[in-house]
């Protein structure tokens, strides 16, 4: 009985010997979440219901944003060392991370520099992966599914096919039950293709590839009994209605961005890759950029034909001839119009004589990437030389 008393005792003193610890921490984040809250107060009024941004007079709204997202960034960092001083005091207490995991439980989106062993080149393996716990889902496409995963308190994307995607059903109704297992051939193929794409291709507007894991045919629940498995960066839906309500300046690092994408996609390693299904859906917000995070569907061959006819895009002539049988240079005049169509044409509202003339030649698809990615800029650094002391 002695002994239990001191046991319990022992423990009282290392919780007593925490607790302050952990006061302070709870506050200093609350601290932080009210700074930057004060911060953006000072600037920003909320409007109707619509959430209209408005401004006061002689604020620039593109500073005030990207000020907003550095604050934030350093908020994030400042959060993640107080929980990694949290955590060695816990373990110097002898008190468990699950004793103080709900002070633990916000999620900061994971990079490659937070690789293991903080191994910049190093993607998270089969056994990184099994430790991954899933929250709730983010998205479900015609292949696979995406979920929300917190991996030693970062969050993270996890990608992965499951029974309840549309390729697998439908397959399901034309097979035998003893033949089902056959439906999750395609998608996992696909899954793979998306992986390895991932590992070749290298841009600040594709999304990042964090871990995967290969280990068998198995389409388990269980995320470590799951046989193919891709992890990537955290990122938000990306809404077209929202994007447009933007300030024109982040509008145009937005379309310099997609510009910046088209013109890799055009010259990649891997040749002119294609995106065949070009849609909203395909693009995600990380860190204030937009990115491409699907890519399943992305291939490097060109059009077959028979005819210059054959070679056109939604009907329209682009300039693209029939040679040898193929429509050599028609996937990137694919790519930005479906860029146009999906996301410029509706971010590209500016009245300006340039502006016009740009989205012409969008819509007529008469426009290279590089020359598009070039003029875009030109139209920012006027924008910028507007908003300069020398010009005022």
């Amino acid at each position: 009985m002695a002994r239990h008393r001191t046991l319990h005792h022992g423990h009282r003193r290392k919780l007593s010997f925490i607790i302050p610890v952990l006061l302070v921490y709870v506050l200093v984040s609350a601290f932080l979440d009210l700074t930057y809250s004060g911060y953006m107060a000072k600037h920003v009024s909320d409007g109707d219901s619509h959430q209209t941004i408005t401004t006061t007079e002689g604020t620039n709204m593109t500073k005030l944003l990207w000020e907003g997202v550095s604050r934030l960034e350093q908020m994030d960092q400042q959060r993640a060392n107080l929980t990694e001083k949290l955590k060695n005091i816990a373990k110097m207490a002898n008190v468990s991370e699950e004793a103080i995991g709900p002070w633990l439980s916000q999620l900061r989106p994971m990079t490659i520099v937070d690789a293991p062993a903080g191994n910049r080149t190093a993607l998270l393996t089969c056994q990184d992966i099994a430790e991954i716990r899933i929250s709730n889902p983010m998205g479900k496409g015609v292949t696979k599914v995406v979920e929300l995963g917190n991996y030693q308190g970062h969050g993270v994307a996890v990608k992965r096919v499951l029974p309840t995607v549309k390729d697998v059903r439908e397959c399901k109704r034309t097979v035998e039950r003893s033949g089902w297992n056959k439906c999750f051939v395609f998608p996992n193929y696909k899954l793979l293709k998306e992986i390895l794409l991932l590992q070749q291709l290298k841009h600040p507007n594709i999304v990042q590839l964090l871990g995967y894991c290969v280990q068998n045919e198995e389409t388990d629940e269980n995320l470590a009994e799951h046989g193919v498995v891709s992890v990537t960066e955290m990122g938000t839906k990306f809404h077209v209605g929202r994007a447009r309500k933007m300030d024109w300046k982040m509008r145009l690092k937005m379309a310099i961005d997609l510009a910046s994408l088209l013109d890799y996609l055009e010259h990649s390693p891997m040749g002119s890759l294609l995106m065949a299904d070009f849609k909203v859906e395909q693009f995600v917000w990380v860190g204030g950029k937009v990115k491409l995070t699907d890519l399943d569907d992305v291939s490097n061959v060109e059009r077959m034909c028979t005819l210059d006819s054959d070679c056109w895009v939604d009907k329209k002539d682009v300039g693209v001839p029939c040679t040898n049988g193929s429509c050599r240079g028609l996937t990137a005049k694919h790519n930005m119009n479906g860029a146009y169509k999906t996301i410029l044409r509706h971010i590209m509202v500016h009245t300006g004589t340039e502006e016009t003339a740009l989205r012409d030649d969008l819509r007529s698809v008469s426009i290279s990437a590089a020359s598009l990615h070039s003029r875009l800029l030109q139209l920012l650094d006027k924008e910028l030389a507007i908003d300069s002391p020398t010009h005022r």
